[in-house]
């Protein structure tokens, strides 16, 4: 425990410990706002069970090691979240003053994150939703500086939204259940994002991939995948997502999303994005959310998510 000069208390978080009573937290913060300007319990499981192991395979450090919780009397009502070279806060409403110490905070406590460069200073990026106004402020005031790109969080709300799968001949759209070969699924979505490896011998690591099963949230979660039935090659999946599913929150948040190079404008992702929203509603989902960049806002525009904020990235040499 970190004891510091007001009635709060700030507490490292440890996963097997404070697991639940995080949860919890981000569950009160998205029931009082609706929107992802915390994160969900979906994005902190994406975090401690895949991308941390990423991180781990990679050397990198573990992202949960640098949670950090502000706590009153024993109730969380604010976290730093970090995620890999990038920090976020999330803030309990009516506790903001809190953000100039929080920024502070982190700023010492989570510079491990960082790789320095020549000079021995870190880039030191915070992540910030443009719609929370005060946020901003600070940051420039602490002398960080927002990049031109910034990223944007979208939402389809499930048990209302308008979506058809439709296929070209010789595609079809199947859940992870009834694709048994994991390998290949994994394989697929890392192709996705890296098409330099397109090659019949290529292969990675799983460990990412069976470290997500830890995850409470995965039972109600599920895989949805786009195959080419015509295809001659080892792996027939053109694309994939993960979408994790919180049933207590009604909350769903897709991450990852990838289509194979040699497979896009074919109308795939569309299919693939229309059947995790509909499997969404099966499920009693009544919010849906993926994170986007760049063109790929535009894509989410187009089939049915609207664009909730933009989020903007704060940077400071430290």
């Amino acid at each position: 425990m970190i004891e510091i000069e007001t009635d709060m208390d700030i507490k490292r978080f440890d996963a097997e410990k404070d697991l639940p009573r995080l949860e919890a937290y981000l569950r009160e913060r998205y029931a009082e706002t609706r929107n992802m300007t915390s994160w969900l319990p979906e994005r902190l499981h994406d975090l401690i069970y895949r991308m941390d192991v990423q991180y781990a395979d990679c050397g990198m450090k573990k992202s949960a090691d640098h949670i950090f919780m502000w706590e009153k009397n024993d109730s969380i009502i604010g976290c730093i979240l970090p995620d890999g070279d990038a920090v976020y806060m999330s803030i309990k409403t009516g506790y903001e003053s809190i953000f100039p110490d929080m920024l502070g905070f982190a700023e010492k406590n989570c510079l491990p994150l960082f790789e320095k460069d020549s000079s021995g200073k870190s880039d030191f990026l915070v992540i910030a939703n443009d719609s929370l106004d005060y946020r901003r402020e600070i940051l420039a005031k602490n002398g960080y500086t927002r990049q031109a790109e910034e990223d944007y969080d979208n939402y389809v709300c499930p048990q209302s939204a308008d979506v058809s799968v439709e296929l070209p001949d010789g595609y079809r759209l199947v859940y992870g259940e009834d694709y048994p070969d994991e390998a290949k699924k994994w394989s697929a979505l890392n192709l996705g994002f890296h098409p330099e490896l397109e090659a019949p011998d290529y292969k990675n690591g799983m460990s990412a991939y069976d470290s997500r099963k830890k995850s409470s949230l995965y039972k109600d979660s599920f895989e949805c995948l786009i195959v080419d039935e015509n295809s001659c090659e080892d792996n027939d999946i053109c694309s994939y997502c993960f979408v994790y599913v919180d049933i207590l929150s009604k909350t769903a948040f897709i991450e990852p999303v990838s289509t194979r190079e040699k497979y896009r404008h074919k109308g795939l992702g569309t299919a693939l994005m229309h059947g995790a929203v509909s499997r969404c509603r099966e499920k009693g989902v009544e919010k849906c959310f993926v994170n986007s960049y760049d063109w790929r806002r535009k894509f989410y525009n187009a089939v049915g998510f609207i664009t909730e904020d933009s989020i903007g990235f704060w940077h400071k040499k430290i």
